[in-house]
């Protein structure tokens, strides 16, 4: 889903708040400040860059845990420990465990075997 940008005319403030109100609910409070700053990081442009959790579409657009980890793949260069995080801010969000980790295992097949080539 290479083109899908379903934030195109959101601004930064309304995906925050979104993303804020999100955390309150599902008690991930700890997460509000980091995504913050995640929002509001110039080195990327969440509206163009974030699509959602790729090919399992995220059931809360947008959905926090999926949009920090495509900000430290795309900014930060991803890798395992990255992946990790997915994991626990999934949880965090109280996704079925068998869900996140079908989730996990989909982002470290697509690290393995196109990302990291990708990105050398």
């Amino acid at each position: 889903m290479k083109d899908y940008k379903p934030y195109k005319f959101w601004t930064r403030e309304e995906l925050f708040n979104h993303c804020e109100k999100q955390c309150i609910e599902y008690g991930g409070e700890d997460l509000i400040s980091e995504l913050k700053k995640i929002i509001f990081d110039i080195r990327w442009n969440p509206m163009e860059d974030y699509n959602g959790c790729n090919v399992i579409q995220d059931k809360h657009h947008p959905y926090p845990p999926c949009l920090i980890h495509d900000f430290r793949w795309l900014v930060e260069g991803g890798g395992i420990d990255i992946d990790r995080e997915f994991r626990r801010n999934l949880k965090i969000f109280k996704t079925p465990k068998t869900r996140s980790v079908l989730m996990f295992i989909g982002v470290r097949i697509g690290w393995l075997f196109y990302y990291k080539w990708k990105k050398r």
